[in-house]
């Protein structure tokens, strides 16, 4: 692709920073049984994210939170159902392009990046949600060490 080109390092690291803020706030908690597929597929989910990859991230997310939940049966449902119900929705009509029309077009590349961004960091957090048990005290201190900066969807 012509128009393809990777984040500056400075852009990368922040994004591997944020990312990896999220996850120590998130893993404070701790985590009980975890997925081999879905801790694997975390490796890929950073790697999306740091690129700028939007809808994969976003499809990622939700692959994730998916096997991690088919290992933590019997347990608190994390992210919450509200959470699981958006990201299901959103890798839906991702995956399987809806009546109405694409959920993501070409120009979205350039036209919508910043709402896909935010999408991205919204499906980050359920992932991570659904790996840990993030403790209480932490709920807020993850949020603003990097999703009030720069906001949620």
């Amino acid at each position: 692709m012509e128009h393809l080109d990777r984040p500056d390092e400075l852009t990368w690291d922040e994004r591997r920073l944020w990312f990896e803020e999220q996850e120590a706030a998130h893993a404070e908690g701790g985590a009980g049984a975890l997925s081999e597929q879905a801790c694997a597929l975390m490796v890929d989910l950073q790697a999306a994210f740091c690129a700028g990859a939007w809808a994969a991230t976003v499809i990622l997310a939700a692959v994730i939170v998916d096997a991690q939940g088919k290992v933590a049966k019997g347990g608190p449902e994390r992210p919450s159902f509200e959470e699981r119900k958006w990201l299901r929705q959103l890798r839906n009509a991702l995956v399987h392009e809806p009546p109405s029309g694409p959920t993501f077009v070409l120009e979205d590349h350039w036209t919508r990046r910043g709402q896909w961004e935010k999408h991205a960091r919204r499906a980050v957090e359920a992932a991570l949600a659904a790996l840990y048990r993030r403790s209480e005290g932490t709920e807020g201190a993850a949020r603003r060490s990097g999703g009030a900066r720069r906001g949620r969807a």
